[in-house]
């Protein structure tokens, strides 16, 4: 009897757990294409009301965008040439596709980094 109750205890605290992981899960997924489609349309904006919201997982999110994008590439890689079985120096699709994403990572950091300031100015009150 106990056992049974324990296990139907932990079948519901199982599906509330489940169910409030999934909404955050969805939430934090419309706010990052939201903010995602704000930086492409209006970053200064965007950047503003993510700093005002002081919400640290979309900060993570946006700001950490050209990191993800890189270590993506690294990994894509790495899997690809384990998969094919190629040791040694890269070739010259995947050296092309590697630096091609690190300059775009590197430009994507700098522009964020810009609009970034910007928004930090305009909190400032406009000093510099």
């Amino acid at each position: 009897m106990k056992t049974k109750n324990l296990h139907l205890k932990f079948k519901k605290s199982f599906k509330k757990i489940f169910k409030i992981t999934f909404l955050l899960l969805i939430r934090e997924i419309y706010l990052f294409f939201r903010n995602l489609y704000g930086l492409i349309c209006h970053p200064f904006l965007t950047i503003k009301r993510i700093e005002k919201e002081k919400d640290l997982s979309q900060e993570l999110l946006i700001f950490g965008l050209p990191g993800y994008f890189w270590l993506g590439t690294i990994f894509f890689l790495a899997i690809l040439r384990f998969l094919m079985g190629i040791r040694g120096r890269l070739g010259w699709i995947a050296h092309t596709s590697l630096v091609s994403i690190t300059l775009f990572s590197i430009l994507m950091g700098f522009w964020l980094f810009w609009w970034f300031l910007k928004s930090l100015q305009d909190l400032n009150g406009g000093q510099k």
